[in-house]
């Protein structure tokens, strides 16, 4: 019953995107404890949580209902490092840099590989002046992937910020020559 309703809401959580909307599923899988009785007392079902659904909050701006959403999915799911990449992702656009940071380190104590924490944690630090952690973040991210432009971008910002002219430079260039788009 357990592995059905799993994968209802892996059905609903992937059926749903919208096309080019990054939403990760739940990554947990459930356990079984040895001693829970065979058979249970009925228990209500609560619907599974709509990620979909936080994800177009999102896209229209309404991040305080995208928040709600990954707060409760978080509740019966802490360790899935995807969410709270997304919630620190809210977080970030709603402005609030301190909730974002402490989401990306959530999803980075879950999955320490995961580049784009480490680019969004590094882009935070970076917003509120906190520009050696972001230089530190920034590398961790190209550590796992050397030929992220994105990263190398906002490697650039930080070390212009930080008044580092010709290694931001050099970060703009090798930018430059991994995307198509010109750098500022």
């Amino acid at each position: 019953m357990k592995v059905i309703l799993v994968g209802i809401l892996l059905i609903l959580v992937v059926g749903c995107a919208e096309p080019g909307v990054e939403v990760r599923a739940p990554t947990a899988e459930p356990t079984v404890r040895p001693e829970a009785p065979v058979v249970s007392p009925p228990t209500v079902v609560q619907p599974p949580i709509n990620l979909a659904e936080a994800a177009q909050y999102i896209e229209r701006g309404q991040l305080e209902e995208a928040i709600a959403l990954y707060k409760k999915a978080l509740e019966s799911n802490p360790k899935d490092a995807g969410l709270h990449y997304n919630l620190g992702n809210a977080y970030f656009q709603k402005g609030l840099l301190q909730e974002a940071i402490a989401q990306y380190k959530g999803a980075l104590e879950i999955n320490p590989g995961d580049k784009d924490s480490h680019v969004n944690l590094g882009a935070a630090y970076d917003e509120i002046g906190q520009l050696e952690e972001a230089v530190i973040e920034h590398k961790k991210a190209l550590e796992i992937d050397p030929k992220d432009p994105e990263a190398h971008y906002n490697l650039g910002v930080t070390y212009e910020k930080k008044g580092l002219k010709a290694e931001a430079e050099q970060e703009f260039r090798i930018y430059e020559e991994l995307s198509a788009r010109p750098s500022p």
